[in-house]
């Protein structure tokens, strides 16, 4: 892998281009929620269980959307808009709260820190997109040992259909709408390199395209300081496949591997994904691993129904080929109008437990003794392991200019008072309201305000309120 250095000089010098093209799209919870609605009125055909997105793919979906009233239009201008937005050549960010923020992590919140300041630079063509996005951070949430870093930023070429990306970017891999049983954007970005494919089309040939539009994401890279096995990798692969339009289905596997003081040679990379050394040996246990599966029903092509059913499994270890040690995650959503307005329902409910029980297991491994945790926040579900929670949620869009959405939550989190777990250390039980005002002084420039109120075993009764922006610049004022 090049340096942040190589990286970040290399967009710099792209960002003078003026000619730009959607590469990849980042987590953002406005627009999974736009997508997921088209997806649930039937007017567009997309997954947006696998993230970061494709542009491509994003395009390709709204050129075959089957528009049939105003209020469908509405949300295709809304996606358009959101992706004009992630697009500016030069955007600068600014984010603030009233106190730091103990809830389990919404999709998309990018922002780890009680204060922070960013200058963003993207710039892109056919087969190739760059970003990069300086961050300035004060009083972190997740204490990285930087004030400032490059999360967000990466480099990306296309060949042949795919996307070949290297930088530190969320990934989030599941249906879930608060959470992934196994990859999800809680912790810090995970620097490394990811491959995909830009448009999901079905194999031509006809003993494949059964399969129907498919998508993969391959992940390598590194954690940092992860003092455990210092310079310890992480390595993914998820596959998903729309069979018939109304069904996808997942498959996700996740290791932990390498490090200091242990074996980086292939022999042993081959046999941890072949999955020899699911063992209790030190010698020949050479990773930590989690897999599983993953489904989505849209009810829309079947009954005529905006209902979507979904669900993940994933497990600690395996047993006959398959996951042990489970932990589950079940919803449903419905997507509606009331008045011209689109809105979005959902209820959730994901248990990080062990088959049902506190065992210590869960996102725990006796050598990699930090767990499935980087700076000590889950590389999974934001609640960490030994937990349960359910939330329900939605979101509404008022107007073109403004938008709400919020979540009511109850968990039970690190029920096994594992001090891994830095996102929540102690045993607790947490309520809360989560709630968000998006306001859009342009299609293209949100004002986004947040306000939650808790109540916690530990903490007591708890309140606070965020205010972030991202605001467009002209490339003329950098002499462009």
């Amino acid at each position: 892998m090049f340096s942040r250095k190589t990286l970040l000089l290399a967009i710099l010098t792209a960002s003078s281009s003026s000619l730009f093209a959607q590469g990849l799209v980042l987590n953002d919870q406005n627009l999974r929620t736009d997508l997921n609605w088209l997806n649930q009125q039937g007017v567009i055909q997309i997954s947006t269980s696998t993230w970061p997105l494709s542009g491509d793919e994003i395009e390709r979906a709204l050129s075959q959307a089957n528009i049939s009233n105003p209020t469908q239009e509405k949300v295709i201008n809304s996606v358009r808009a959101a992706l004009k937005a992630d697009n500016h050549p030069v955007k600068v960010g600014l984010f603030a709260e009233t106190d730091q923020k103990n809830i389990p992590q919404a999709f998309g919140d990018k922002q780890k820190s009680q204060y922070q300041g960013a200058l963003e630079f993207n710039a892109g063509g056919e087969n190739w997109d760059a970003k990069i996005r300086v961050n300035a951070e004060k009083d972190p949430l997740i204490d990285s040992g930087h004030d400032v870093n490059v999360e967000g930023s990466y480099l990306a070429g296309k060949l042949w259909n795919q996307w070949v990306v290297a930088g530190q970017i969320p990934t989030w891999w599941g249906p879930g709408h608060d959470g992934s049983l196994i990859r999800g954007d809680a912790s810090r970005p995970v620097y490394g390199v990811t491959m995909q494919r830009a448009v999901q089309n079905a194999f031509e040939t006809k003993w494949l395209s059964w399969i129907g539009p498919w998508q993969y994401q391959l992940f390598a890279g590194q954690l940092d300081d992860y003092k455990a096995i210092p310079d310890a990798k992480l390595l993914g692969l998820r596959i998903i496949a729309q069979p018939l339009p109304y069904l996808e289905l997942g498959a996700s596997r996740t290791l932990q591997w390498g490090g200091e003081g242990r074996s980086e040679s292939w022999d042993s990379l081959w046999n941890a994904i072949k999955g020899n050394d699911n063992v209790y040996d030190g010698d020949d246990d050479r990773s930590n691993q989690i897999a599983g599966f993953d489904g989505r029903l849209n009810l829309q092509p079947l009954l005529n129904v905006p209902v979507g059913i979904y669900g993940q499994y994933v497990g600690e270890d395996e047993a006959g080929k398959l996951p042990s040690k489970k932990m589950y995650l079940v919803g449903v959503d419905y997507s509606s109008i009331y008045k011209n307005m689109p809105y979005q329902l959902y209820a959730e409910w994901a248990d990080t437990r062990t088959n049902g029980d506190v065992k210590g297991i869960s996102y725990n491994h006796y050598i990699y003794t930090d767990g499935y945790y980087q700076h000590g926040y889950p590389l999974a579900h934001a609640m960490g392991g030994d937990g349960q929670m359910v939330s329900v949620g939605g979101d509404i869009r008022v107007d073109i200019m403004n938008r709400i959405s919020g979540r009511v939550l109850y968990a039970k989190v690190n029920q096994s008072s594992l001090d891994i777990n830095q996102a929540f250390p102690e045993k607790d039980e947490i309520k809360a309201l989560d709630l968000t005002w998006s306001h859009y002084l342009k299609p293209d420039i949100p004002l986004k305000i947040n306000g939650w109120v808790s109540d916690s075993d530990i903490n007591g009764n708890d309140a606070g309120a965020s205010v972030g922006i991202e605001i467009p610049l002209d490339l003329k004022t950098f002499g462009f």
